[in-house]
């Protein structure tokens, strides 16, 4: 029964970096969206930006899974609680690169310089999140 649970808990890791990954290709498409001025960018950030409310919604039902069948209990239990927060916030992340695609017709105005901070704040946002997964 344990090595059940322990692969649910390896398949929870495994789901947590693909949506991290999702999330990191979010911004990264955002910030190319925004500094290209490219529209079909803009549609594959939509798209992104499904999955990962998709990724969430299975996560989310694997997390209730592993409590409802398996009762953790210790350090599983604040694995799977821990899990749970951060896909409510790798989403948000995920809402947010849609929020820097409505900003695209401003930033059009701007210098390069402007531009170059915008993409440095990308690349800095993206490894946060890429830091936060690889440290849960």
């Amino acid at each position: 029964m344990r090595t059940h649970f322990d692969e649910q808990l390896k398949d929870l890791h495994n789901e947590l970096v693909t949506m991290g990954s999702m999330c990191e290709e979010a911004i990264s498409l955002a910030i190319r969206a925004l500094t290209e001025n490219d529209a079909a960018l803009t549609e594959k950030v939509f798209a992104v930006d499904s999955e990962i409310d998709e990724k969430e919604r299975e996560i989310e039902r694997l997390c209730m899974q592993l409590l409802l069948k398996q009762q953790p209990v210790a350090k599983d239990l604040r694995e799977i609680s821990s899990a749970l927060k951060m896909i409510s916030d790798m989403e948000r992340i995920g809402d947010q690169s849609l929020d820097i695609i409505e900003i695209v017709e401003y930033v059009k105005k701007c210098d390069r310089e402007s531009k170059q901070y915008i993409e440095e704040m990308s690349n800095a946002a993206g490894k946060m999140v890429s830091d936060s997964v690889e440290a849960f």
